[in-house]
């Protein structure tokens, strides 16, 4: 009985942090992806480029920079949040 809760709350946390993880990288993409239409990439073009941040192969000095960025971005303009930057990203084009 003690192995099948111990099981249930590994598998919890594990859940957890799998979610934790994969919001993480959408914030950062959409970070990207909307720096890239900033600068002038249209919807396709940024979402192509965005989906090749924080991906097996990528670069990890620029994935780690743009997560300082993204990091920054958030805490300039939304306290720090990240949803309302992934949300912004979807409302303009970015698919997650």
């Amino acid at each position: 009985m003690i192995f099948a809760v111990l099981l249930f709350f590994v598998f919890v946390a594990w859940v957890i942090y799998r979610a934790n993880t994969r919001r993480g990288k959408n914030f950062v993409q959409s970070f990207y992806y909307l720096s890239c239409l900033e600068k002038g990439k249209t919807a396709e073009e940024a979402n192509r480029l965005a989906h090749n941040v924080l991906v097996s192969g990528s670069d990890p000095k620029r994935d780690k920079h743009l997560t300082r960025l993204a990091s920054d971005y958030s805490q300039e303009k939304f306290n720090g949040k990240q949803l309302p930057v992934i949300q912004k990203a979807a409302s303009k084009g970015f698919i997650i």
